[in-house]
């Protein structure tokens, strides 16, 4: 299955790099998730800001993060860019992969705090937690070769992986790059009629089930529970290193359900 994919990648950047189907674009775009941090100067979130800010001094990276993305859009406290970036730095210090790769797009901006080299080994360690936004965006800057040096093989590499994850923006890259785009859109059409054809039942028959993701409180409440009940992983007293965890494992979730929750909002901002 892997060769199958490797070898239509292998195709499709061909038609990329030669025929320029896509405009591909030279700096990095991240794509936001469902759920959204806003500003917030409400008592509540101003709360739940000093209790990540505490979180984050005791040595949590995911809290460090999460204090981050709250300085970033000013949920709890006024919009601070240099504390922001400043605690996005201090959890990608700490191998937390969400921090790496936000720390990875600043680093990788034409700005005087530019340092691509710094922003590629971010990316590296991130993919290696298989963080797929990571992954792919590696795969995009060695396609695109304006800001590392262009190199096809391994820009296969990180695109089949993140294809084989089924990350959106790679699936959707290598489709539009295909000339089997409008026969898979095609094919997708006429399983979803099958679909509904095979599943039809009387309206009055069928029950219907209301399922309603969690509040920002409640992933806030949560995820705060599990990191005091925890050990920071960036604890010096302790004589051990917790570096080099996967995403899955920076979020010690009780079931899958709640941790697929608790990473799409701490990727949710940008």
């Amino acid at each position: 299955m892997t060769m199958n994919v490797s070898k239509i990648i292998t195709v499709l950047l061909i038609l990329i790099i030669g025929s320029l189907v896509l405009p591909l674009a030279a700096k990095p775009s991240v794509k936001s998730l469902p759920m959204h941090l806003s500003a917030c100067d409400s008592t509540e979130c101003s709360k739940k800001f000093k209790e990540y800010k505490t979180l984050s001094r005791y040595g949590h990276s995911d809290a460090m993060y999460t204090l981050a993305e709250m300085y970033r859009v000013g949920y709890g406290a006024n919009i601070d860019m240099r504390l922001a970036t400043k605690w996005y730095r201090r959890a990608a210090r700490l191998g937390n992969p969400f921090a790496q790769y936000k720390a990875a797009i600043i680093y990788l901006q034409d700005t005087e705090e530019q340092d691509v080299d710094k922003a590629m080994r971010y990316l590296r360690s991130a993919n290696r937690a298989d963080l797929s936004e990571a992954t792919h965006l590696l795969g995009m800057l060695y396609l695109e070769g304006d800001l590392v040096e262009k190199d096809a093989e391994k820009s296969k590499e990180y695109l089949t992986k993140a294809y084989e994850a089924e990350y959106p923006p790679t699936m959707m890259l290598l489709a539009e790059a295909s000339d089997v785009a409008l026969a898979s859109q095609v094919l997708a059409a006429n399983t979803v009629k099958h679909k509904k054809q095979s599943i039809a039942a009387p309206i009055d028959e069928m029950e219907v089930i209301e399922v309603q993701g969690l509040s920002l409180e409640e992933v806030f409440s949560y995820h705060i529970s599990i990191m005091r009940n925890g050990v920071p992983d960036g604890a010096n007293g302790t004589g051990t290193s917790l570096r080099g965890r996967t995403c899955g494992e920076m979020i010690a979730c009780n079931t899958e359900t709640d941790k697929e929750r608790i990473r799409d909002f701490l990727m949710s901002t940008w």
